[in-house]
């Protein structure tokens, strides 16, 4: 094959990989646990900038949970502060396994999907953000234990909903 036709092909399937990227994402981070263990002082901090007061957002969390998590569901404290230095607490609650004891989520990334399980769960829709300025989230596993075993990450992901049209 020709040298020109390779770096066409390269180029356009470079182009088409990257075309393909979610544009409605606006933000998305994970904090990853030592050894998967999630501490009730351990919390996971996010920052991030927003310049679009208009446009309305789904939340997500994931959570990346290992099979030897001792429970189906994780409850969570998710603080919001906003960037008059106001905040809102929220406490969400996501299911990981069935009544059965199945794990919900699915294996992805590099690790096998026979020992991790990746969820990613809808907790807010339709929100606009109130102020243009830099936003900070806390997450905090809020469960009655001191440390969770099991938990590899919690993140957060935010989407810009398009305009229908």
């Amino acid at each position: 094959m020709r040298p020109f036709i390779k770096l066409f092909l390269f180029a356009f399937l470079a182009f088409s990989l990257w075309s393909c990227a979610d544009e409605n994402l606006v933000f998305e981070e994970n904090v990853v646990f030592d050894k998967a263990k999630w501490a009730t002082s351990d919390r996971a901090v996010m920052e991030f900038q927003i310049d679009d007061t208009l446009s309305q957002h789904n939340f997500y969390l994931n959570v990346r949970n290992t099979e030897s998590y001792p429970y189906r569901n994780l409850y969570v404290f998710v603080k919001t502060v906003f960037p008059n230095g106001k905040f809102s607490k929220d406490t969400v609650g996501v299911i990981l396994a069935d009544p059965t004891g199945k794990w919900l989520g699915d294996g992805s990334g590099y690790l096998s999907s026979s020992q991790h399980k990746s969820n990613t769960i809808m907790y807010q829709y339709n929100k606009r953000f109130p102020l243009k300025g830099e936003y900070k989230v806390e997450i905090e596993q809020a469960m009655r234990v001191d440390t969770l075993e099991g938990i590899r990450n919690v993140g957060l992901k935010i989407e810009r909903i398009p305009f229908a049209r």
